[in-house]
């Protein structure tokens, strides 16, 4: 699960009320959700120019950590993401955090950014149409 979908909950960005969809619906079928270890410092990052108050942000990690697992990643990890070339070198590291846990696809909001990925991403509303 890439960081903006996380966002979209969590800042109740209009238009992206499909990430709550998407929460729950993997919560409810106990899919197994992941996160690259950067996640946690972007999230909190974006949460605290957004002027949530720390027991907010402290809050939404906590939550965020009852629903997703985080991939471990290395040095091997982020020589990897160098290696891909996407336009975006953090989604290049969640690339490559998603191929360190094996996951089958990257949900994100941002699938532009991730189109020379080798693992296949959908958008929220994507993911939903395909796993209802």
């Amino acid at each position: 699960m890439d960081t903006n979908v996380w966002l979209d909950v969590t800042l109740n960005r209009a238009g992206f009320t499909d990430a709550s969809a998407f929460l729950t619906g993997c919560a409810a079928r106990n899919d197994e959700l992941w996160i690259a270890w950067h996640t946690i410092s972007n999230v909190d990052y974006i949460h605290a120019r957004a002027k949530l108050t720390t027991s907010q942000r402290e809050q939404h990690l906590r939550d965020m950590l009852l629903q997703a697992r985080i991939s471990a990643t290395d040095e091997t990890d982020v020589m990897r993401a160098l290696s891909l070339g996407l336009p975006d070198f953090e989604d290049a590291l969640q690339v490559a955090a998603a191929l360190r846990c094996k996951a089958d696809v990257i949900v994100t909001n941002n699938t532009k950014h991730f189109i020379n990925s080798p693992i296949p991403t959908l958008s929220v509303s994507e993911f939903l149409v395909k796993f209802p």
